[in-house]
């Protein structure tokens, strides 16, 4: 029985006989066309149908479009990063996306991961290649935008299990979006956006489902952040004193943050009470902490805010 297959990329028209023959036809009226404007392929049985038509031509339907999107990916991998952009737009319809994903090779239903990293730096996605994840980037706006697929079967030995996601290499500053799957990959790439507004000269990589309520922030106007007393007093501290309070927020004591940042306790302690003077609060407690990490947590937040 013979079948045919018309390629709408290149309009190529093929149909092929049971000896192997084949030949250039029109496509004919009954043939079944394939999603996102594929092409299309039909089956010419001579005299009476059979009942299992239906289920052959639609097996080789659903065959011929991943053959054909398989096709069309190679021949786009110079528009990579137009094929990112419309994946994480919030504008795209489900098809565009979903077809978008399958011609950069994801699976629209399997997991995956957006990171924003800072411009310039394209250090993460060469690195996260050479690890063997699947990734496709592009820029957009002050970032380049990275896909990455998280499912097990493209994750190399040792990397960290579902569910945390790839860890970039390198020291670029990096915002990490949830994990979610291909069909939603523009709220991935919002998550990190949001979490590339937090990252700093010494929290380079943030990742959005770390940040909880704190990513609420990321929406009030940068005058009101700005104008907050904690968020003043904190700017106006030195490089040394706010490595010294992340240090200790991060450790939880004085003897912990000074092993963490190579520094005498006795030392450190010196320099905690300075800094306590000049904030106005102890950091002796964990409210004084917590009240110190969210001001620092801002500060960055204002300074990235500013810069772009």
């Amino acid at each position: 029985m013979p079948v045919g297959l018309f390629d709408a990329a290149t309009g190529r028209r093929t149909r092929v006989r049971a000896d192997g023959s084949s030949d250039t036809p029109a496509v004919p009226a009954s043939a079944r066309e394939l999603s996102s404007g594929l092409g299309a392929v039909w089956m010419e049985r001579e005299g009476p149908a059979h009942g299992l038509d239906e289920i052959v031509l639609e097996r080789y339907a659903a065959a011929a479009e991943v053959t054909l999107e398989r096709a069309a990916a190679l021949a786009h991998t110079a528009k990579d990063p137009a094929l990112v952009e419309l994946a994480l737009s919030a504008e795209a319809g489900e098809t565009e996306r979903a077809r978008a994903l399958r011609l950069l090779g994801f699976d629209p239903a399997a997991p995956l991961q957006a990171l924003a990293v800072a411009l310039p730096d394209q250090g993460p996605v060469a690195g996260l290649r050479a690890m063997g994840h699947h990734v496709r980037a592009a820029t957009i706006g002050d970032a380049e935008a990275v896909l990455v697929s998280t499912t097990p079967a493209a994750r190399p030995p040792g990397t960290p299990a579902a569910g945390s996601g790839p860890e970039p290499p390198g020291a670029s500053r990096v915002g990490i979006g949830p994990e979610v799957p291909g069909a939603r990959a523009a709220e991935s790439w919002a998550g990190a956006r949001t979490a590339l507004r937090f990252t700093g000269p010494h929290d380079r990589v943030v990742r959005w489902s770390d940040l909880g309520a704190l990513a609420l922030f990321a929406d009030l106007p940068e005058q009101a952040i700005a104008g907050l007393p904690d968020v003043r007093a904190m700017s106006r501290l030195g490089e040394e004193s706010l490595l010294a309070v992340r240090a200790l927020c991060l450790a939880g004591s004085i003897r912990g943050a000074a092993q963490a940042i190579h520094l005498h306790h006795s030392s450190l302690a010196a320099r905690i009470a300075r800094v306590e003077s000049a904030l106005g609060f102890s950091l002796g407690d964990q409210p004084g902490r917590m009240r110190a990490h969210l001001a620092l947590a801002l500060v960055r937040l204002v300074a990235n805010q500013r810069a772009g």
